[in-house]
């Protein structure tokens, strides 16, 4: 149990390869959280910053095994998992594997927004344009 009075794990979930973390950095990075669960086995996916404090993350591990096993260490362990000092919670997630559900805005596209001032419409061409945007 950690000074504050929360419980680091929640022992009521049902095991899954992918942990939640939460009291994590707000601008925690993926490196980060690789680099805390990485010693526990292969990490195949993250998503970081979730959260209402962006303060939360979830790890997906190859093998429910793997994730079973950082937990247990951590559990066990005098030392609690931590981020840059901070005390990070961990608890199984009820995700079977993380899914990032990325908006048609948000995935790059082929699309080019161009701006030209102090020029007429019909000044610009195409080609024009093809010859600023090699340059």
């Amino acid at each position: 149990m950690s000074t504050s009075g929360q419980q680091q794990f929640r022992y009521t979930q049902t095991p899954s390869k992918v942990l939640h973390l939460r009291n994590l950095p707000w601008d925690c990075s993926d490196e980060e959280l690789v680099e805390l669960c990485k010693p526990f086995g292969k990490i195949v996916n993250t998503k970081c910053n979730v959260g209402a404090n962006r303060n939360q993350a979830f790890v997906e591990f190859a093998d429910l095994n793997q994730a079973i096993n950082m937990v247990s260490y951590y559990a066990s362990s005098s030392e609690p998992a931590q981020v840059r000092g901070k005390t990070v919670y961990i608890q199984y997630s009820n995700r079977n594997e993380i899914v990032n559900n990325k908006s048609p805005g948000d995935v790059p596209g082929n699309v080019l927004l161009v701006t030209i001032e102090g020029v007429e419409a019909g000044d610009v061409s195409i080609d024009v344009i093809h010859l600023m945007v090699i340059i």
